[in-house]
């Protein structure tokens, strides 16, 4: 407990640290008459970095010139009983002016306390490895190019049944300890751009449909493993296409809807100061998978979110070759409900939206560094 409250101290005065520079950095600068934002890029302006859960996306400057772009993050992000970093290096081309291939291979470290129920003593673990891969593809759309239709999908090259423990009491950890999600993911967006005199204004929308696959084997893959004992009867433990998101543990992923808005402000030359506001709901209630080894019996996730929301601040210290982007976001969602403690498999007390959950407001933060390149 020492620990983790020393590590929180030290956390929070780094993201203070990390801020007070950024803003004094940003505010402090000499000021001249900003370029049009055509200029640096317009409805590009960044965006192709971070991810939904923390609401940072790189807005900004910058690279344009080569047929390559290289765009890297190392995200760190902190709880109260966790922590995690995250680095994923994006790579991108344009094969016309208005579309882009890409694809991003993340790689992942988490630490936290694992308790599978409330009469358990919490333990220490920590995994570490290559996540999700993913694809995706952009195009800007309208003469002007303010707005744009984007397509990605995640494939499951992640593990996502890490085990811990002895030999004789293996348990399969959390999710969020996971490397993977066992899951394809379709994700479509769409995103609009309005310029201002010194900045610009970016909205996004999006929808994600998880599903499972297995086109050539056309079984569960723990068939063998986990549940060789058991029937391999139904859509469980024999199929090629899944159209929702249940992976081979069992655990579902739904369906979600996203969206974001955002401010860039280019008021001081080589800098871009953001301020976003990013939102997501999903479709359904989240079931996790058993801890025990070979037992499949899923159940609704009792942390699961109705909704969150994440407030995020980055700034781009802009660079005709390698500019740097620094940012720090902050979630917030309702409030959990535990489940019926009379039956565990009922999803009604996770179905419902809650007040925001300030008590836990700020102890949780996620601080980001990016660099981008372009090359060839």
């Amino acid at each position: 407990m020492k620990k983790s409250l020393f590590s929180g101290i030290l956390s929070g005065a780094a993201v203070a640290a990390l801020s007070g520079v950024a803003f004094y950095a940003g505010l402090n600068s000499p000021v001249e008459v900003a370029t049009p934002w055509e200029s640096i890029g317009g409805c590009g302006a960044g965006g192709s970095g971070g991810g939904s859960g923390d609401g940072i996306k790189w807005i900004g400057q910058g690279v344009s010139g080569g047929y390559l772009e290289t765009e890297v993050f190392t995200k760190y992000s902190v709880g109260q009983n966790f922590s995690g970093v995250t680095f994923t290096p994006h790579f991108s081309i344009k094969p016309t002016w208005s579309t882009k291939l890409g694809v991003s291979i993340p790689w992942m470290s988490h630490s936290g306390e694992v308790q599978y129920r409330s009469n358990q003593i919490p333990t220490d673990r920590t995994t570490g490895g290559m996540g999700d891969i993913s694809f995706d593809f952009s195009k800007t759309i309208g003469s002007g190019g303010a707005a744009s239709l984007s397509a990605s999908l995640t494939i499951p090259t992640g593990q996502y049944d890490i085990k811990r423990g002895t030999d004789a009491a293996e348990e399969i950890l959390p999710s969020s300890f996971q490397k993977g999600s066992g899951l394809y993911s379709l994700t479509l967006g769409w995103d609009y751009s309005r310029d201002t005199d010194q900045g610009i204004w970016l909205y996004g929308l999006s929808y994600t449909h998880p599903f499972a696959m297995h086109l050539i084997s056309g079984e569960n893959e723990f068939n063998d493993s986990y549940w060789k004992d058991m029937d391999h009867k139904g859509d469980r433990f024999e199929y090629r296409f899944k159209p929702y998101g249940e992976n081979d543990l069992g655990a579902y992923t739904p369906p979600s809807v996203g969206g974001s808005i955002a401010y860039g402000y280019r008021g001081r030359p080589g800098i871009v100061q953001s301020f976003g506001v990013n939102f997501s709901i999903p479709l359904g209630v989240a079931w996790i998978n058993s801890e025990k080894v070979g037992t499949y019996d899923p159940r609704p996730d009792p942390d699961h979110q109705a909704w969150s929301v994440a407030f995020a601040y980055g700034i781009e210290f802009s660079n005709a070759d390698f500019p740097v982007f620094l940012a720090v976001s902050l979630p917030l969602h309702d409030k959990a409900n535990a489940a019926d403690p009379s039956d565990e498999y009922d999803e009604s007390p996770m179905r419902k939206w809650d007040a925001p959950d300030w008590s836990d407001f700020g102890q949780q933060w996620t601080i980001a560094v990016g660099i981008k390149g372009s090359f060839f």
